[in-house]
Protein backbone atom coordinates (compact mmCIF):
# COMPACT_ATOMS: atom_id res chain seq x y z
CA UNK A 1 0.00 0.00 0.00
CA UNK A 2 1.76 3.31 -0.92
CA UNK A 3 1.92 5.72 2.00
CA UNK A 4 -0.44 8.46 0.91
CA UNK A 5 -3.38 5.73 0.76
CA UNK A 6 -2.09 3.95 4.44
CA UNK A 7 -2.16 7.53 5.77
CA UNK A 8 -5.53 8.56 4.51
CA UNK A 9 -7.27 5.14 5.63
CA UNK A 10 -5.41 5.71 9.09
CA UNK A 11 -6.79 9.63 8.83
CA UNK A 12 -10.00 8.29 8.26
CA UNK A 13 -9.96 5.83 10.83
CA UNK A 14 -8.77 7.95 13.48
CA UNK A 15 -11.99 10.44 12.19
CA UNK A 16 -14.89 7.34 13.52
CA UNK A 17 -16.35 8.30 16.70
CA UNK A 18 -14.28 5.45 19.21
CA UNK A 19 -17.58 3.82 19.68
CA UNK A 20 -17.84 3.05 15.79
CA UNK A 21 -14.51 1.39 15.82
CA UNK A 22 -15.47 -0.59 18.60
CA UNK A 23 -15.99 -4.42 18.53
CA UNK A 24 -19.04 -4.27 21.38
CA UNK A 25 -21.89 -4.43 20.89
CA UNK A 26 -24.16 -1.78 19.65
CA UNK A 27 -26.47 -2.91 22.61
CA UNK A 28 -23.76 -2.96 25.24
CA UNK A 29 -22.90 0.53 24.09
CA UNK A 30 -26.01 1.99 24.31
CA UNK A 31 -26.64 0.73 28.05
CA UNK A 32 -23.12 2.17 29.02
CA UNK A 33 -24.50 5.54 27.53
CA UNK A 34 -27.73 4.90 29.25
CA UNK A 35 -26.00 3.95 32.73
CA UNK A 36 -23.11 6.88 32.04
CA UNK A 37 -25.96 9.12 32.16
CA UNK A 38 -27.54 7.67 35.46
CA UNK A 39 -23.59 7.95 36.98
CA UNK A 40 -23.36 11.92 36.25
CA UNK A 41 -27.06 12.90 36.98
CA UNK A 42 -27.76 10.64 40.38
CA UNK A 43 -25.33 12.78 42.60
CA UNK A 44 -26.49 16.34 40.72
CA UNK A 45 -29.94 15.12 41.65
CA UNK A 46 -28.63 13.88 45.60
CA UNK A 47 -30.42 10.50 44.47
CA UNK A 48 -26.58 9.14 45.29
CA UNK A 49 -23.31 10.40 46.49
CA UNK A 50 -20.09 10.15 43.86
CA UNK A 51 -18.75 7.19 45.72
CA UNK A 52 -21.48 5.47 44.34
CA UNK A 53 -21.56 6.94 40.90
CA UNK A 54 -18.01 5.99 41.00
CA UNK A 55 -18.43 2.48 41.48
CA UNK A 56 -21.12 2.46 39.11
CA UNK A 57 -18.66 3.16 36.20
CA UNK A 58 -16.25 0.92 37.18
CA UNK A 59 -19.07 -2.01 37.44
CA UNK A 60 -20.13 -0.64 34.21
CA UNK A 61 -16.71 -1.33 32.60
CA UNK A 62 -16.97 -4.37 34.40
CA UNK A 63 -20.17 -5.32 32.61
CA UNK A 64 -19.87 -4.15 29.23
CA UNK A 65 -16.16 -5.61 28.45
CA UNK A 66 -17.12 -8.86 30.49
CA UNK A 67 -13.81 -8.95 32.62
CA UNK A 68 -13.85 -10.21 36.25
CA UNK A 69 -11.16 -7.57 37.98
CA UNK A 70 -12.34 -4.96 40.66
CA UNK A 71 -9.26 -2.77 40.54
CA UNK A 72 -8.85 0.24 38.98
CA UNK A 73 -5.48 -0.56 36.74
CA UNK A 74 -7.29 -4.18 36.12
CA UNK A 75 -10.45 -2.58 34.79
CA UNK A 76 -9.09 -0.09 32.35
CA UNK A 77 -6.29 -2.77 30.93
CA UNK A 78 -9.49 -4.86 30.02
CA UNK A 79 -10.11 -5.05 26.26
CA UNK A 80 -12.31 -2.83 25.60
CA UNK A 81 -12.26 -0.62 28.46
CA UNK A 82 -10.90 2.47 26.27
CA UNK A 83 -13.83 2.33 24.45
CA UNK A 84 -16.47 1.89 27.06
CA UNK A 85 -14.55 4.91 29.17
CA UNK A 86 -15.24 7.24 25.94
CA UNK A 87 -18.94 6.19 25.65
CA UNK A 88 -19.09 7.14 29.54
CA UNK A 89 -17.24 10.09 29.21
CA UNK A 90 -19.35 11.42 26.12
CA UNK A 91 -22.53 10.31 28.16
CA UNK A 92 -21.40 12.28 31.12
CA UNK A 93 -21.12 15.77 28.78
CA UNK A 94 -24.54 14.82 27.11
CA UNK A 95 -26.22 14.80 30.79
CA UNK A 96 -24.52 17.82 32.39
CA UNK A 97 -25.95 19.33 29.08
CA UNK A 98 -29.35 18.05 29.79
CA UNK A 99 -29.33 19.08 33.32
CA UNK A 100 -27.87 22.73 32.89
CA UNK A 101 -30.55 23.56 29.82
CA UNK A 102 -33.90 21.63 31.49
CA UNK A 103 -35.03 23.18 34.42
CA UNK A 104 -34.43 22.65 37.55
CA UNK A 105 -36.62 19.86 38.51
CA UNK A 106 -37.34 18.37 35.75
CA UNK A 107 -34.34 16.42 35.17
CA UNK A 108 -33.70 15.22 38.35
CA UNK A 109 -37.61 14.13 38.43
CA UNK A 110 -36.23 12.16 35.22
CA UNK A 111 -33.77 10.44 36.68
CA UNK A 112 -35.85 9.70 40.05
CA UNK A 113 -38.74 7.67 37.79
CA UNK A 114 -35.82 5.62 35.68
CA UNK A 115 -35.89 1.83 35.70
CA UNK A 116 -32.01 2.21 35.24
CA UNK A 117 -31.90 3.64 38.60
CA UNK A 118 -32.87 1.01 40.52
CA UNK A 119 -30.45 -1.52 37.78
CA UNK A 120 -27.98 0.73 38.35
CA UNK A 121 -28.33 0.19 42.12
CA UNK A 122 -28.27 -3.76 42.05
CA UNK A 123 -24.71 -3.24 39.64
CA UNK A 124 -23.30 -1.37 42.05
CA UNK A 125 -24.35 -3.69 44.91
CA UNK A 126 -22.94 -6.23 43.06
CA UNK A 127 -19.32 -4.50 42.55
CA UNK A 128 -19.10 -3.22 46.22
CA UNK A 129 -19.90 -7.26 47.51
CA UNK A 130 -17.00 -8.45 44.61
CA UNK A 131 -19.47 -9.90 42.61
CA UNK A 132 -19.48 -9.51 39.15
CA UNK A 133 -21.96 -7.12 37.74
CA UNK A 134 -24.92 -8.87 35.68
CA UNK A 135 -24.55 -7.88 32.33
CA UNK A 136 -27.99 -5.69 30.79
Amino acid sequence: MRRSTLTAALLCTLALPVAAQSALPKAVLDDTEALGTIATLAPLCALRDDGWAEDLRRATIQSATGTQAHDDTSLHDAPGSNVVASVLGDAEHEALETFTEEPGGKTCAKVAKDANLARADNMVRAFRGGRITPAS
